[in-house]
């Protein structure tokens, strides 16, 4: 694929991630535009907590499942020279960059390879802080990688950057709309789903069933409905019960 033709994907794929309605639909277009620029795996991933100790967890993304469920089991985070860098670097870095700063490590040696058996050879980390001030990155990964080709290293920086924002946005329109509920309406409305009365919801959460009554019709004016069948129906299309 021509340079220019990639550009003109990726500046497309933005605007497809900008108006991602869920994070399947973002995970999508994600998966499509890293593949064409030869990673297979993608993710949005925590590396460290706040006082720097491995905490790896997978908060969004396709990445090799084996693999990432093996590095997490293993604790490498806690070992690997590549994922500890982004501790004192906020810049982006590929796996090569890590390395070669590093010199030879026998542990990362042994990390390297067990990636490589995994169908993956080299990668690039964008580092970034979570609101809870723990240590995360976008982390794209591949076996045939370009190397020391600008182009490529400016769009796959740009598509994690863009990646991490828009993640960050569904996660906290995700938020947002279930505060559109309290939680007792939520609890409520998740009982009436399930046919139980006003009176079964009251024993089970030991609330009256007068109290009861009150959140289905505070939750109805919420979504905007008339009865408690209608706004036990539309939370659970907006997805706002459990």
């Amino acid at each position: 694929m021509q340079d220019a033709e990639l550009a003109t994907r990726v500046f497309y794929a933005l605007s497809e991630m900008k108006s991602a309605a869920t994070l399947g639909e973002l995970d999508h277009v994600a998966q499509r535009m890293f593949a064409a620029l030869g990673y297979s795996s993608f993710s949005l991933a925590r590396f460290y907590a706040p006082d720097r100790s491995a905490a790896t967890k997978v908060v969004a993304g396709r990445f090799e499942p084996s693999w990432s469920q093996r590095y997490i089991d293993k604790n490498y985070a806690g070992a690997s020279i590549i994922a500890r860098r982004m501790l004192q670097n906020d810049s982006p870095y590929t796996w090569t960059e890590a390395l070669s700063a590093n010199g030879d490590h026998a542990v990362q040696s042994r990390i390297i390879g067990e990636a490589s058996e995994h169908g993956l050879r080299e990668g690039l980390f964008a580092p970034i802080r979570l609101v809870d001030r723990s240590f995360a990155a976008v982390v794209v990964a591949g076996w045939d990688v370009p190397k020391n080709d600008a182009l490529h290293r400016m769009m796959t920086e740009v598509l994690a950057a863009h990646y991490d924002h828009e993640v960050k946005r569904l996660f906290a329109s995700d938020v947002q709309s279930k505060s559109v509920l309290t939680p007792r309406q939520r609890d409520c409305l998740s009982w009436v789903r399930h046919g139980k009365s006003s009176t079964d919801i009251g024993d089970l959460l030991c609330i009256s069933p007068q109290t009861v009554e009150e959140h289905i019709s505070a939750a109805c004016r919420r979504l905007g409905v008339r009865t408690r069948l209608q706004a036990a129906v539309e939370a659970s299309l907006q997805g706002l019960l459990d």
